[in-house]
This record gives C-alpha cells, structure tokens and sequence, in this order.
C-alpha cells in the first residue's frame, strides 16, 4: 500500500507507519535537493552581501570585529569530568567552535578552522558518552537550551564542511550529529507547546546539516513509536497552535513571540533547500488527531500562512506598541520583540511589509545606541538570549522610513478582523478599540475572554486594559522579572482579584477555584470548559466603538457580561452580573499611579487573608455618602478620572498593589519607570449586580446616571463631560447593537454580523 493515495493528511493515530515515511508529503513540503554547505547559517550569497557591508564599515564591521575578538580569546577548559555532564563547557564548547568557524569563512585564516576542528573534537570525544535523561537530555538542562546547543554544532559542521574534512574528522562529526537525536528524542514536552517547538529546531538543524531527508521529514510531519509516545511536528504546530487569527494557543504574547522566533529560524534552515515555508499555505486542522493539548480547530475554508501571526501581533497591540501583560506575557511591548533576536528582520527579507519596516525603525529609534550593552549595534543583537553571530541575519544597514500605524481595515489570517482602527480576535478570545491609530492622542481598550486553555494564562476572563494618550491606565498583575520563581506567583498572579474583572466570594476564576499549589492549572485536567464568548462587535458605530462578552462558565451559576465602549473622549464600561443565588462580588480596577486627593474621607480596613486580598497593602475603605463614586490616579504625566456607579449599598476600598523588588520590575521591551499600582475595588452582595464605569483622561470625571433598567434589562444610560454634550446610550440586554442618541434624538446603529463571519 502507498501511503500517497489517501485524499486527506494521515493523523498519528490512524496510519503513523505510514505518516512517517519520507515519501509521504501531502503538503509539498520535502526538499527535492541538497546546496553544497554551507546553507545552514550563512549560504555563499548571504557570505558575500556581508562582507560588502563589513567594507563598507556599517554597523557589521563593529558586530564582526566582536565575533573575532571572543574567537581569538575564549578559550573553554576541559570539562569538570568526561563522565558527568558538564552543560556550561559544552556550551561554550560549541559557541567557540561556531564562533572560529564564522571567522575562517571570512578571513579565510586557517587557524580559525583548525580552533573550530579541535572544538568540535572534543565535543564529538565526550558529548555522545554522557548518558540521556528523559526530560532532561545529555547536559541534565531545559531541552529548548539543549537543543540550542544542537543549533550550534550543527551550523559548525554546515561551514566546516563546506572545504574538505579528513575522513575521520567527516565521520566524528556526523556521528556527533547523529547522537543528537536521542536527546532529541527525550524532551519531555512533545505537543503544541513551545518547548517541543525549541527541541524541532535542533532536530531540524542537525537533519539539514547532514543532509538527512528522513530527519526532515521527522520535523515536519512528527515521529514516534506510537501515539502515546509521538511528537508532533512543525505542520501540525502551524496548522493548530496558531490559531485561526493568528495568535499562539498558549494566549501569551510573549510566548507566541518566542514561538515565532523559531519558527522563523525554521523557515530560514529550510529556504536553501527549495522549501519555502514563509509563503507556505497551510489549511487549519480541523479535528484531533491524537495527542492534542487544546481544542482550537479551524475552518475547513481556506488556508493561513506564517505572515498571520507576525501580523497578529500589531494588531494586538495599542497604538504606540504596548500589550496587555495579562497571562505570563512579561512582552510589554512590540519593541521588545528584538530580545528574540533578529526574526522581524528576516519576516521583512521574507515579505516586504512596510509595517515590519516602520516598527524596526520606530524600536531603534526610542532606545539610544549608546545606552545599550553593545553600543552600536542594533536592538536584535542586545539580548542575553542571543548571540553575537545573529549579525549575520540582517542582510542591510537601514530600513525605508514608514510610519507605524495599522490600516484602517483589513483581515488578517483566517478569521482576524481589522476594521476602523478596532480589531477582533474571535478564537484568541480578545478584541481591541481604538479611537485612533496615533500614539500619542488614541484612547484605547483590551478586553479578554477566551478560554483558559493552557498553563500559562491565569483566571482572568472579562478582564480589561485601558490605554491613554501613550501609557498604560490600568494593568494586570506586575511579577519578578526573573520568572516563576516569584513567591508571589500563585497567591497573587493566578488570582482573579489581582486582574481588572470580577470577583466572585472572594474565589479565583476556575480553574484555579480550589486551593492549588499548582501555578499550571487549566480547564482540560478537569474536562471542563472556560470559554466565554463574544457578543457583539461593533467597530463603527456613531462616534464610538463597542465590544461586549460573557463568560458563564467560570463561576458555577453566575454569569459575568460586560460591554466596552470607547469614544474620542471617554471609555464607558457596563458590566453585568446575574445569578439565581446571592453572592458577595468584588469589581476591581487596577489603575496605574497614585491615588488623586478626591476629599472622600475613608478609614483603615482589611480585605483578609484568602489568596489574592492578602498581598494588599495601605487597605482603606472610602466613606462614599452614595453609590457614585468619583475617583483618580495620577501620574507625572497625566491623570485617570473615573466616575463608578455601583449597586446601592456597595462598599469602596482602595489598596496598593504588590509590586517586585527594585530591580526586577522591568519587563520585555518596557522603557519607562515602573510606577506604583493601585486598586479600587466595589464591593456589593445579591443574586445580580451592576457596575457602570465612565473613565477619562486629563479631566475632570464624567457625569453619568442610570435612566432606565437593572442587570437583566435593557439600560439606558446619560454621559456627560464639562463643556460637551449629553449622550444618551441605549444599550440591550440582548446581544444587538448599541445605539447613541444625538442632541437631536437621532440615532445610528451598525450591524456587523457579516462583517465578523469567517
């Protein structure tokens, strides 16, 4: 039987014999033939478009001159024992080896090869011996780590090769390689995560490097002895980790970022060999198919390509480049990007989008070369993680001169919609507004409620992010820089109170709803589901843009609704709780700043012990005379007004935020000073609640009034600012669209039902 006559992708758990022979290639994906090396890391027209810029002493001659400086002067020891593994001699084993390599193609000085032989000989003396550990490899470290060290032998043997090696150095060598595969074959993380992501592109290096069709094949389509062991492979990441708008399953910014970056090192490995990943059509996939971690199937209409998730990502963001930090993020803005190293650049080589350009230059721009570790050099080549030798993926001095701002309306990936500056991610479960696309003058809003379907994200849904004229207002929960050994991790960041949503008796969000010593919880452990679901969309309506979800999933019997609506002047925020059974409900807003002197008086108090409320600090309860409560945070560089109408009897508190030590606040890509956050929280008790929120920015709070309704009705509110006029907004409880009525008592609706299908 050949494995080619079936008309639809073999899955792992149907015919996986069949998957993994090399003639099996539904998708065009194999190389037909193998360049002469080296083509791994540098190809002879690449060698040749640097060196003319080394002559020309751009900014590579100074990024060159630091790659022969450390080839000429680190000089690894042995390692502490030929029998143990050694990981940290290893590594810079390989790197030296990497690094003399690079310098004998261009200076064509022979003692550079003859350091870079010897290197890697005694490499190819110990490595192999070290015994493999499941999870752990050869080197006893996190396999992404380990695979880089695969990266780097690999794209030594690709130069080295690249002039005749004696017999015996030919067959060290690959045998070298060839011992990579066991460790390879021993990370511990297998599916859609982007670990497995990091062991692929060590396998795929070494596979490339010895010209190993069936290594290919391996990473491109899975490999294992059966469905409980197999690993799935690079298509199938692209078909069902990025989802359907572009955005990682994982739902964390800065791991979908980090995801790209290899998949773009991915796409570069391949390119040489006739296999051009970066403008690859791909369909979703469409069912399980075996050993799937999360249930985001696609549409089985039409085709997505790599292009998407770059794409995503701008339009994740607001005006000026922020992010949302909810979930494990840590990316706080499109600028830090470049910690991954130089990807962008080649998405750019790869697909000449002005915008890629624009954010290159606008990065390089707002960080002086002279404050950077390596003075000089661009913003892709200042990371810890990278190394000194991603020079040589930066074809060019210079970017063309582009403004950064988005379309005005475009769709994007599958389902991804753009439209008036609002954009939609249905499947991600998020959308932003956007009153403008400048920087500088935009207000904006983020709002989440997708599924809590990976380990990475914390118990958040309708939580909201506001962004003002250039800086975050408010802000989900600030961790340690140096990760997840944060104490405060599991009390304070997988809590529901510490994000911008509501609380309900004073419990987190499934499904951190018990109390876990867990900080990895999410829904598929207990075969339940999460997802909250989006309501309306309504990018154009008269002089404003709105979004409303709900999530009845996430609290046994409650159901939490809110509707966003931003203006050129004011964001208006509804939020809606219902129940058959009366609980106690926490509204909490985390703004960014220090309380404005608003003369409400208010006395000390406490919010407990329970996880979450016990990290407050400076608890005061604020002696609000009625259930309108007018409120602000300051910052240096401008104020928040917000005007709240809680249910009556609610109870105001104002507390500080914790916040890391100095020192390890700053987060990917963050520039301005870390500045203290505090919360106000509104407190009620009943079967439903209604919080209605008016903010504003540089002015004086809003005037508002409930006209007509309750949490289960139709509302009819009224908004005013000083000096401007009444609005009146007429907001259903059904999910259709949001009406303003003029001065005039016009009205202007816009359905967008169409414009939102896929």
């Amino acid at each position: 039987m050949k494995c080619w006559i079936y008309p639809d992708p073999l899955t792992p758990k149907s015919f996986p014999e069949l998957l993994q022979n090399a003639m099996y290639d539904p998708f065009g994906l194999m190389p037909n033939r193998f360049p002469p090396h080296p083509h791994l890391l540098i190809s002879p027209a690449s060698l040749q478009r640097i060196q003319t810029l080394i002559r020309r002493k751009s900014w590579h001659a100074h990024a060159f001159l630091i790659l022969r400086q450390k080839a000429d002067t680190n000089k690894p020891n042995g390692p502490l024992s030929v029998k143990e593994p050694d990981p940290a001699w290893a590594q810079e084993t390989a790197k030296s080896a990497l690094r003399n390599a690079i310098v004998w193609v261009f200076t064509q000085k022979s003692r550079y090869r003859r350091k870079s032989i010897a290197h890697l000989h005694n490499l190819a003396r110990i490595y192999p011996q070290w015994p493999v550990q499941h999870g752990l490899g050869r080197l006893g470290i996190e396999d992404s780590q380990e695979a880089q060290l695969i990266v780097r032998i690999a794209q030594t043997y690709d130069i080295l090769a690249a002039s005749p090696l004696s017999p015996r150095d030919h067959g060290l060598f690959r045998k070298l390689l060839e011992s990579t595969k066991e460790t390879s074959n021993s990370g511990a993380h297998r599916d859609c995560g982007n670990h497995n992501t990091a062991v692929l592109r060590g396998r795929l290096a070494a596979a490339v490097a010895l010209h190993d069709r069936q290594g290919i094949h391996d990473v491109l389509y899975g490999w294992g002895n059966s469905l409980a062991d197999w690993r799935y492979g690079l298509i199938h990441q692209l078909r069902h980790d990025l989802l359907d708008d572009g955005l990682h399953w994982e739902r964390a910014p800065g791991y979908h970022a980090y995801s790209l970056s290899l998949f773009a090192e991915m796409a570069d490995m391949l390119l040489p060999l006739g296999v051009d990943l970066w403008h690859k059509t791909l369909p979703p996939l469409w069912q399980n198919d075996g050993q799937d971690i999360h249930r985001d199937y696609g549409t089985r209409l039409g085709t997505k390509t790599l292009k998407s998730a770059f794409d995503a990502l701008f339009f994740l963001a607001f005006p000026n480049g922020d992010l949302s930090g909810l979930n494990d993020s840590r990316l706080e803005n499109l600028r830090g990007l470049f910690a991954w190293g130089p990807f962008l650049h080649r998405a750019y080589e790869a697909y000449q989008d002005p915008l890629y350009a624009a954010l290159i230059r606008k990065a390089e721009s707002e960080i002086p070369t002279d404050e950077r570790p390596l003075p000089g050099l661009p913003l892709a080549l200042q990371s810890p993680w990278i190394e000194e030798i991603e020079f040589l993926k930066i074809p060019r001095f210079d970017y063309p001169p582009l403004p950064f701002r988005l379309p005005r309306k475009v769709s994007f990936s599958l389902v991804g919609h753009h439209q008036n500056n609002a954009t939609l991610f249905p499947v991600y479960g998020a959308a932003v507004l956007r009153t403008t696309s400048s920087p500088t003058t935009a207000l904006s809003a983020f709002l989440f409620w997708g599924p809590h379907a990976a380990g990475h994200q914390s118990p958040a849904s309708l939580h909201l992010d506001l962004h003002a004229c250039g800086e975050k207002i408010t802000d989900a929960p600030r961790m340690d820089n140096r990760g997840y050994a944060d104490p405060h991790y599991l009390t304070w960041a997988r809590t529901t109170i510490a994000h911008n949503t509501v609380t309900v008796d004073q419990s987190p969000m499934f499904p951190y709803d018990f109390e876990t010593d867990s900080i990895w919880e999410c829904d598929r452990w207990r075969d339940s589901i999460s997802d909250g679901e989006c309501l309306l969309f309504q990018p154009d309506g008269d002089g404003f843009q709105a979004v409303r979800a709900r999530n009845e999933r996430v609290y046994s019997g409650v159901c939490l609704d809110r509707t966003i609506l931003v203006t050129p002047s004011m964001v208006l925020d509804v939020y809606r709780i219902l129940s058959n059974q009366s609980h106690l409900y926490d509204w909490a807003m985390h703004g960014v700043g220090n309380p404005v002197d608003l003369q409400t008086p208010s006395t000390r108090a406490s919010l407990g012990s329970r996880r979450g409320y016990r990290h407050f600090s400076n608890v005061r309860r604020l002696l609000c005379r009625s259930n309108l409560l007018r409120f602000g945070w300051k910052r240096a560089t401008g104020q928040t007004a917000l005007s709240l109408l809680a249910p009556p009897g609610s109870v105001f508190y104002l507390a500080r935020d914790p916040l890391p030590p100095p020192g390890h606040g700053h987060t990917i890509g963050e520039l301005a000073p870390v500045l203290p956050r505090h919360s106000l929280i509104a407190r009620t008790k009943g079967r439903n609640a209604l919080f209605i929120a008016a903010w504003v920015f540089n002015q004086p709070p809003p005037m508002i009034r409930l006209l007509h309704g309750n949490a289960g009705t139709d509302l009819r509110l009224q908004t005013a600012l000083p000096k401007t006029k009444t609005s009146v907004w007429f907001l259903p409880f059904p999910p259709t669209p949001i009406q303003r009525f003029s001065p005039r008592g016009q009205t202007s609706t816009f359905n967008i039902s169409e414009e939102t299908s896929p």
